[in-house]
């Protein structure tokens, strides 16, 4: 006849208990360290997520609007921001990245001087979000094309949400340097999209594309 032995159970049920309780360590350590190796970037999660998308986009809305409303430095100042000797936007970003047109950060002309730049590097950039500001224009039948736009930010293609904003262009407005656009003896790269008849020389949409 065999005897239990209450001292054993009691022993071996710790022993139990202690390597569970081990076991639950070496889990949450192994969570620990995987979350501690995760990059967080803008595309983790960010813009796939339909939520953001609509945040991002309204966001990107207001600063146009709220940029078209502006007394100085509105949108269609920017639009008109060329350097016609130089056959690019005033005071470009000097890099072979981006060739005649401005780059995001805060040390631009474009954030210096108009609404747009300054809204959109505080709201992306600071936040580690790119973004392009494409100027796509009317051709002569009265069509946007993209094909002939032109570009006054360019950081690259990605997925994107975007928002725009008509801007239309007189022929007495004068770009950066004191053309008149009406002379039409200058490089600006969006072209007179009208007949000599008319005041309007071209309307321009302002596209953001944010990522």
């Amino acid at each position: 006849m065999s005897r239990i032995d209450p001292t054993h159970d009691s022993d071996r049920g710790q022993a139990y208990t202690l390597e569970g309780f081990i076991s639950a360590m070496v889990v949450l350590m192994a969570i620990l360290l995987a979350l501690q190796s995760v990059v967080i970037t803008p595309t983790t999660g960010g813009l796939a997520d339909r939520t953001v998308q609509s945040q991002v986009q309204q966001e990107t809305q207001d600063a146009l609007v709220v940029a078209a409303a502006a007394d100085d430095g509105d949108l269609s100042a920017m639009v008109r921001h060329w350097n016609d000797s130089e056959e690019e936007f005033h005071n470009a970003s000097e890099s072979d990245d981006v060739p005649g047109y401005y780059n995001a950060s805060n040390q631009t002309e474009l954030y210096d001087e108009f609404v747009l730049g300054e809204i959109l590097s505080d709201r992306f950039t600071e936040r580690g979000m790119s973004y392009n500001i494409e100027l796509v224009y009317q051709d002569q039948d009265g069509e946007f094309d993209t094909d002939t736009s032109t570009y006054l930010v360019y950081q690259g293609e990605s997925e994107a949400v975007t928002a725009s904003y008509m801007v239309t262009l007189f022929d007495d407005q004068e770009l950066e340097d004191g053309t008149e656009l009406g002379e039409e003896n200058h490089d600006y790269p969006i072209p007179r999209a009208t007949d000599g008849d008319s005041k309007v020389y071209n309307v321009v949409e302002v596209r953001v594309a944010v990522w």
